[in-house]
């Protein structure tokens, strides 16, 4: 008995973990795709950073208060600099290109025609 609670205590942990890295990563994202997203020239590169900004947004669990919102996106905000920004974009826009090309996948694809064929055949 007390070794299921060691591996279900175990099991909790480890989850809780990861969802918090989870979150933390999300956190990233929404604040490196709203600095590109207000400063982004090229329009595909701010289109892209805005559609991010709402991706990772829904992806932040909505039990989150905005004052627990605040502090995760204040302690994430410390751990990017300028030489880690670009390249913490260039993830989160990759990490939802993958989710959309997963998307498209799903979508039916359309019946080929058959050509058509001559009279009296």
């Amino acid at each position: 008995m007390t070794a299921l609670k060691i591996a279900l205590a175990t099991a909790l942990l480890t989850t809780a973990g990861a969802a918090a890295a989870q979150t933390a990563n999300d956190a990233q994202c929404i604040l490196v795709s709203n600095a590109y997203a207000g400063q982004a020239k090229d329009a595909n590169a701010k289109k892209v950073a805005e559609a991010s900004i709402y991706f990772y947004l829904g992806r932040i669990g909505n039990q989150m208060t905005s004052a627990q919102l605040k502090t995760l996106l204040e302690a994430q905000s410390k751990t990017i600099t300028q030489a880690n920004a670009g390249p913490t974009m260039n993830k989160c826009a990759a990490a939802v290109q993958a989710k959309v090309e997963m998307m498209q996948s799903l979508a039916p694809k359309p019946a080929t025609a058959k050509p058509a064929q001559p009279p009296g055949r």
